[in-house]
């Protein structure tokens, strides 16, 4: 029979309880854990390690009374007691000594080790030990399987937690990037504004955005860095594209990630720093042109968030390039005009995702702590958009490339696009209105739509549309307050209609256009159509948008 452990020693347990509600980050939590872990059973030493599915390891992330050991110490499989958790998943209970290939200096000590597992899936572990001549008891045990069935929910969460702030910094540094590329500064102020934000966003410790020489097309000047490499090199730097991480970038015209620098012979160390851990450099092309290389250093590991998200912005920056080097061949309207363009086409396309993704990253911690189902569904739902917006931001940069430029691939699951471009050729306008509002749309606004009286129409017609219903629908979501929203799309004998109307609180007498209604209207008069924004009956907006009939 297991003797129950007294009231009191549930005290720890509450106090974890408590911290993890207030959803600290990941590490301040797993110190929490590993503090109630010892309190629990009076351990004399703990540890708490994540397992790293990539290297196969567990990494230390936290450690009680083991002098030496620091966090980021490696265990590996077999080694120690993290490396026997990992080799059995299951839990270890030994003297410390008869363990494979023991570590520490507590050979008497007998050890507890448990498996932190998520749904059968490994997330680390968490162990602790006890000076001779005291044992662990059944009860303790029992205590400390409880520790681990509690980390593995919180740590679950504190990941996606993660992982969505990850994201959402990286949405938040694509738009800041955006944003910058229309501003009249010199080239070089632009750079190192996007190095800088780069450095601030993302923690990358080294940044670097080097551009080939216009007479040495051999050759990458580096004059630009963020991080560390600002402040301890000031001087204009030049390298062979023959030599380096960064060269092979620019040789290959393609990505390069590396997450281990030490076992790499391309990796070259400005002189009198300290090695990364880690480069991902990212070629700088306009067409076939390549222009530079955005390169970043970390002590962490990229994965393919990171490279995609620096791809999107290397994009950027190179339209950035060029428009600069353009400005410099061509009169200053021709380039306000291209820019202007740019700015409303990335309004148009881009910002209302992006705002759908902030509204919606702001309900996941509260759903996932209602109901864990509803926080996935959530997540599900922030993943798609976040692909509509990689893949309309491609799409968007591949229209600005000369007619000569290589397609620049868009983002695609089972070879499927998520542009919305791409949904209007396949799908024609419900299709594609469809599959965007269904992530678009939060829970609590019921929408309604009617494509009844539908027929397939030219794909310029339909993309202004789509654009119209794009822009509207954001402004509902954001400014409107409603409860309920209808879209409707009709053919006419001679006309296409689109209607979009909500209960919300309406225009107002003071309504002025801002940017979005005003790129709604400049679209559809340009398309030879009509525009109309009035109040709904009995309260909030219609947006009526007419098109003439061009059946495809």
């Amino acid at each position: 029979m297991t003797t129950s452990a007294p009231a009191s020693s549930f005290t720890p347990l509450a106090e974890l309880l408590d911290a993890i509600a207030r959803s600290p980050p990941l590490p301040e939590l797993l110190e929490h854990i590993l503090d109630a872990a010892c309190r629990l059973v009076h351990a004399d030493t703990g540890v708490i390690g994540l397992y790293e599915v990539n290297r196969d390891h567990m990494r230390t992330v936290a450690a009680r009374n083991l002098p030496g050991v620091a966090a980021g110490e490696i265990v590996e499989r077999g080694e120690s007691l993290g490396g026997h958790v990992m080799n059995r998943n299951a839990t270890v209970r030994s003297r410390y000594g008869d363990l494979p290939r023991p570590r520490r200096s507590i050979v008497d000590h007998e050890v507890l080790g448990l498996p932190i597992r998520w749904r059968e899936r490994l997330l680390g572990y968490v162990g602790v030990s006890l000076a001779p001549p005291r044992h662990l008891r059944d009860s303790q045990i029992e205590l400390m399987e409880l520790v681990a069935r509690i980390a593995a929910v919180a740590i679950e969460h504190a990941l996606r937690q993660d992982e969505s702030r990850r994201r959402s910094r990286r949405f938040e540094l694509i738009a800041r990037i955006a944003a910058g590329m229309h501003q009249e500064l010199a080239l070089d102020v632009l750079l190192q504004s996007a190095a800088d934000t780069i450095h601030d966003l993302l923690q990358y410790p080294n940044v670097d955005i080097p551009l080939i020489d216009p007479d040495r097309p051999d050759t990458l000047v580096i004059r630009v860095r963020g991080g560390s490499y600002k402040q301890r090199i000031n001087q204009e730097d030049r390298i062979s594209i023959g030599r380096g991480i960064m060269g092979a970038a620019v040789r290959e015209r393609r990505s390069q990630l590396v997450n281990d620098v030490a076992g790499d012979p391309r990796y070259v160390c400005p002189p009198g720093v300290t090695p990364a851990r880690a480069e991902l450099a990212v070629p700088i092309h306009f067409g076939n042109e390549v222009l530079g290389v955005l390169n970043v250093e970390s002590d962490g590991q990229f994965d393919d968030l990171d490279r995609l998200s620096l791809e999107v912005v290397a994009d950027y920056l190179a339209v950035t390039i060029h428009n600069a080097y353009l400005f410099q061949q061509v009169s200053e309207g021709a380039v306000q005009g291209e820019r202007a363009r740019l700015a409303r086409e990335l309004h148009d396309n881009v910002t209302q995702i992006l705002s759908s993704i902030s509204l919606l990253s702001q309900t996941l911690v509260g759903a996932w702590r209602k109901d864990p189902a509803e926080g996935e569904r959530r997540a599900g739902r922030l993943h798609q958009l976040s692909q509509t917006a990689f893949a309309e931001m491609r799409m968007l940069l591949r229209e600005l490339a000369p007619p000569e430029a290589p397609i620049i691939p868009t983002i695609s699951r089972q070879g499927r696009s998520f542009a919305g471009l791409e949904l209007l050729k396949e799908q024609a306008l419900p299709g594609a209105l469809t599959r965007l509002l269904a992530a678009m749309v939060p829970d609590g606004l019921d929408m309604r739509l009617d494509f009844a009286g539908y027929s397939p129409q030219r794909l310029d017609h339909e993309e202004s549309l789509y654009r119209v219903a794009q822009e509207a629908v954001s402004n509902v979501i954001r400014h409107a307050q409603a409860f309920t929203l209808l879209i409707e799309a009709a053919v006419t004998t001679q006309q296409i209609v689109l209607r979009i109307a909500d209960d919300g609180r309406g225009i107002g007498s003071e309504f002025r256009p801002g940017i979005g209604l005003s790129s709604m209207r400049t679209r559809i008069e340009a398309s030879g159509g009509t525009l109309r924004i009035t109040a709904n009956s009995p309260r909030g907006t219609l947006i009526e948008a007419r098109l003439p009939r061009g059946d495809r």
